[in-house]
């Protein structure tokens, strides 16, 4: 009977990771199917396990298939109407399913376009961020004269300061620095995030009849009275001085004075910003770090150590001109950030409600019929931990793989899919990459970060949140300043 009412899943919530890779190995093809408690999903993953078939070859036709399925108009295979469905219609709203990443695209473009790979106001707000919050610990533990401090979690410090350095750097000083609020803002929209999460998680297992009432409602009362303190903030931020404001802030004064935005989609439109460019980024840099104290070796650290030197001195720079990186080889710090993102991919990252038939793959032997309210996932982590691709030490740490190291090249978004593909591809994704590689460098020449742990002890990688793969427990480190 559980099986009747949960289908996969129970054993889809003990280890995703390894639940879809047994699938795609069991079934020898690259598009399967789930059952997530009467949520049924088609699984793609762009891999197969035919051995006349190589498939990090181009012309792979399972890969071909999930190629013409990620360039399918939306009108066909929508991706907003499926994340709408698995619960954040409600957790992040109406506005940011259906309009936030469009506008978010905009903003992105206007600003990576005038601050490019180097981004000197991003660094200063890192590092002030983490001063900021470093010293409100120091103040907690009655620590003012020590230079060191214990964190319960490195994860969790990364978030804040991170998700401070975000705010101040994209919707300015003024706006969290709000005399008329009297709320922390950040405190409540880090449990916001967590909120998000733990009901995305718990909703992909439950049916919807349970889920919507018992757990997404909540979340979504709670994400609107942020919203109206998130409105308040905007409010006396336009009122102070037109320097303090971030370039999103600007941009909501502008289109809610034409017309075409209202406050309240705006703040609307804060939460989604946050939550998606703050998180993430956030985790994987507290990731990759992990992975370096953990598996990294002595060359490796060293590499990355004297780049991260090299990269904060260079801040102090009058003139910092863009650099042309497609033609650079790649930097040990990115290396690092790549082959963490690849070993914590999202277990289930794309979806797509099919709105009309299409028969993928038509006229050839690998032809699949999608049919109207079908949902596809693509799965990031499966081709990712693939040994057909990666080699048999597809689960290990080795930020000196070719795939990272030859000159000028570009990761395959088919092989490595942690920004997705097609019309979809992550907007964010220089912008996420350039936070990894900033923080990374500031805890390394601002900070020492020592582990209160064995490594040993370390909490395993845990693919359960529906975000980039965070650890099972927590994991305490000692912080001093240098």
């Amino acid at each position: 009977l559980k099986k009747f009412i949960l289908g996969d899943a129970l054993d889809y919530q003990k280890n995703p990771a390894k639940f879809l890779l047994h699938k795609s190995c069991s079934s020898g093809i690259s598009i399967f199917d789930i059952n997530l408690a009467g949520r049924n999903m088609t699984v793609m993953t762009g891999t197969c396990h035919d051995d006349t078939c190589v498939s990090s070859k181009s012309g792979c036709p399972h890969r071909e298939l999930l190629q013409q399925a990620m360039t399918m108009p939306e009108r066909i295979l929508s991706a907003r109407d499926a994340v709408a469905d698995v619960g954040f219609l409600y957790t992040l709203g109406a506005n940011n399913v259906y309009r936030g990443t469009d506008f978010h695209k905009r903003c992105i473009k206007d600003y990576m376009n005038e601050n490019g790979d180097f981004n000197g106001g991003l660094l200063n707000a890192l590092r002030e961020s983490y001063r900021v919050v470093i010293e409100a610990e120091r103040f907690k533990q009655q620590q003012a004269g020590d230079n060191s401090i214990s964190a319960d979690d490195l994860s969790d410090l990364v978030r804040l300061a991170t998700l401070r350095a975000i705010v101040v750097e994209l919707l300015g000083e003024s706006f969290l620095r709000c005399s008329i609020c009297t709320n922390n803002f950040l405190d409540e929209f880090m449990i916001l995030q967590d909120s998000i999460e733990s009901a995305t998680a718990a909703a992909a297992v439950l049916p919807a009849w349970m889920s919507v009432p018992l757990i997404l409602k909540q979340v979504e009362r709670k994400r609107k009275k942020l919203q109206k303190n998130i409105q308040e903030r905007i409010r006396w931020a336009w009122q102070q001085d037109h320097g303090e404001m971030g370039p999103w802030l600007l941009k909501f004064r502008q289109q809610c004075d034409d017309g075409s935005l209202t406050l309240e989609v705006a703040s609307e439109f804060v939460v989604g910003l946050l939550f998606a460019a703050a998180k993430n980024p956030a985790i994987a840099s507290a990731q990759t770090l992990l992975f370096m104290i953990l598996h990294g070796t002595d060359e490796n650290k060293s590499k990355v150590q004297t780049e991260a030197e090299q990269l904060l001195i260079s801040s102090h720079s009058s003139s910092n001109p863009k650099r042309n990186t497609s033609t650079m080889p790649m930097s040990a710090i990115r290396q690092s950030c790549y082959e963490t993102l690849r070993l914590t991919s999202h277990s289930i990252g794309a979806l797509r409600k099919v709105k009309e038939e299409v028969v993928l793959g038509s006229g050839t032997s690998h032809a699949y019929k999608l049919c109207p309210r079908q949902v596809v996932a693509v799965s990031h982590i499966v081709p990712s931990l693939d040994q057909r691709l990666w080699g048999k030490d597809a689960d290990k740490y080795i930020p000196s793989r070719e795939e990272w190291t030859v000159e000028g090249a570009r990761p395959d978004e088919y092989k490595f899919s942690t920004f997705s593909q097609g019309h979809h591809r992550c907007p964010g994704q220089n912008l996420a990459l350039q936070i990894m590689e900033l923080t990374i460098s500031i805890l390394l020449v601002d900070y020492e970060v020592t582990l209160q742990q064995k490594k040993e002890m370390v909490p395993d990688v845990c693919f359960e949140r529906a975000t980039i793969a965070q650890r099972k427990g927590k994991v305490p480190i000692y912080i001093r300043i240098r």
